[in-house]
């Protein structure tokens, strides 16, 4: 199945299974990493020009019905395309889902290059997108020749595959086929193994499936269900991966938790050794992990709704502290104020507003629910130029403050004047996602009330409102 996309708008090995069914031999499966894969991580580059950051775009893509005055679509996710020629570097083009839509924006001219809507022949309107992640898929064993492919999922269960350039969304499959209600809330690639993609659901499950390398012109590929991680909490906000430590991490509603990815495992179909992350709680508030990245490859950001705080802390340190019971799968370590760095962010009681990083300059940017988003610059502390637990040195007397604090900016919206609705600023505007470009020279934020907020690093002349 392939359609076109509108452009330029506003189990185990015997076992061979096909799209949204089970045990129907179709292809064989690889549980090996990809040959073409090598670690890679850029050394930190801090940032010398001071934070300042323009709005430069402000744009609606996501209307239902192509309503230029809709400030009710929520928009969920954004994310920069990986740079198939650097595996430590980002293109100019970020991808947004939300609504029934995604769409693909180059940062530099704000121009909508590529649009999807699932609204359009196949999808039910209600049908709404709320996860996305890139792949580089290579095409050969030694990677020389790639297709950059979006995976975005959402409500009924069902993965969308997205190949940008070719303009053409070539799969669409259901997690969950017996199931209407289910919804895949987060989704990432394992990144030594390109075509593996798992996907956390609402209510606490991690599927795995192989969605295959599509054969060209024709794009045709079977994803393949391959594992079902049970539930240990409640929704599955968000996915991470750490390539050192093989360690799939799952931020949930009930706590945050980590797997070792082991193939051999995987492909006879054993138990998943398994680590729950304790962090501290705060004011009786325990652990709602609404979101989590990797700052580094070892360095996981955490936050907790309700926390007022960011933490970073060391994989290895943390892992180095666990204790297990007696089966030796099932772990847990306590991540105690001496191993973590605090950054101070919003006393907001709302929920689920993301994280965005940048690994190489290591600026982090966390929108807050008033539209404004909170930067830091934490690449001294990444270094150790200033002593603190990342380094192994003492804990810090207080939480790191953001670097800026960008508000929102008074906008002139004459769609939404001319439609007689209430300004943007009227209500909460919740920041979901935010995204840094590789060097941190772009943020982009998405909010629940329709907006891609572009911003550039700049002073205030250079900027574009």
């Amino acid at each position: 199945m392939t359609e076109k996309v509108k452009r330029k708008e506003g189990g185990p090995s015997a076992k061979r299974m096909k799209a949204g069914g089970r045990g129907v031999p179709l292809r064989k499966i690889d549980y090996k990493f990809d040959p073409s894969y090598q670690f890679s991580e850029a050394p930190v580059e801090k940032i010398d020009q001071p934070p300042d950051f323009q709005p430069q775009y402000f744009l609606r893509t996501h209307s239902k019905n192509n309503d230029p005055a809709d400030v009710q679509t929520q928009i969920w996710q954004c994310s920069f395309e990986p740079d198939p020629l650097n595996t430590t570097s980002m293109t100019n083009v970020v991808a947004t889902c939300g609504g029934s839509s995604v769409c693909f924006i180059n940062v530099d001219d704000g121009e909508v290059v590529l649009k999807y809507n699932r609204s359009t022949k196949t999808a039910n309107s209600g049908e709404n997108l709320y996860a996305q992640v890139w792949s580089t898929l290579p095409l050969d064993d030694l990677g020389l020749k790639t297709m950059n492919v979006l995976a975005a999922g959402g409500a009924r269960s069902t993965v969308l595959l997205i190949h940008p350039e070719a303009g053409v969304c070539y799969q669409m499959f259901r997690t969950v086929p017996n199931r209407a209600a289910a919804v895949v809330c987060a989704l990432i690639f394992h990144p030594k193994k390109a075509t593996w993609l798992f996907c956390g659901h609402e209510d606490g499950q991690i599927q795995l499936w192989d969605v295959g390398t599509p054969a060209l012109p024709s794009y045709e590929t079977t994803p393949v269900h391959l594992l079902t991680i049970p539930a240990v909490a409640r929704d599955v906000y968000n996915l991470t991966f750490s390539c050192s430590h093989d360690l799939l991490i799952a931020g949930c509603d009930g706590g945050l938790f980590g797997w070792k990815i082991d193939m051999k495992k995987i492909e006879t179909n054993d138990r998943l050794e398994r680590t729950e992350f304790m962090l501290p709680e705060v004011d009786g508030n325990g652990s709602v992990l609404d979101s989590v990245c990797m700052l580094r490859d070892d360095l996981l950001a955490a936050k907790c709704a309700l926390h007022g705080q960011i933490y970073i802390f060391s994989l290895a340190r943390a892992l180095k502290k666990r204790t297990g019971d007696k089966s030796g799968i099932l772990f847990e370590t306590q991540v105690t104020d001496d191993l973590m760095l605090k950054l101070r962010w919003s006393n907001t009681d709302n929920y689920y507003m993301n994280m965005g990083v940048d690994p190489r300059s290591c600026i982090l940017v966390c929108g807050d629910d008033k539209g404004a988003l909170w930067v830091y610059d934490v690449a001294d502390y990444v270094t150790g130029k200033i002593k603190n637990p990342l380094s192994e040195g003492p804990q810090l007397s207080a939480a790191v403050e953001p670097v800026r604090i960008l508000e929102w900016p008074e906008l002139e919206d004459a769609e939404v004047e001319k439609a007689r609705k209430l300004r943007l600023d009227t209500y909460d505007i919740v920041v979901d996602k935010c995204a840094v470009s590789s060097g941190g020279l772009h943020i982009v934020a998405v909010t629940s009330n329709n907006m891609v907020c572009i911003w550039k690093r700049g002073k205030e002349e250079d900027g574009e409102n």
